[in-house]
């Protein structure tokens, strides 16, 4: 399982970085900053259900939510 979890971050960072115009550097430094590599495993039995847009407007709000 940890194999395809991985896989997963993989195309959630690559995803994301395209969606929200950033660089690899700035994408990774953002989920470290909010912890979004936990949120991604921990729920990655919903998560790989969804789309590329709708998992980076997930992570979006968590991240607005946590910079409150």
């Amino acid at each position: 399982m940890n194999n395809i979890i991985n896989e997963f971050l993989i195309f959630v960072i690559e995803e994301y970085k395209y969606l929200e115009n950033k660089t690899a550097g700035e994408t990774m430094e953002l989920f470290s900053k909010y912890n979004i590599f936990d949120y991604i495993t921990n729920h990655y039995e919903a998560l790989h259900t969804m789309g590329g847009r709708a998992i980076s407007d997930d992570i979006n709000s968590l991240i607005l939510a946590r910079n409150v």
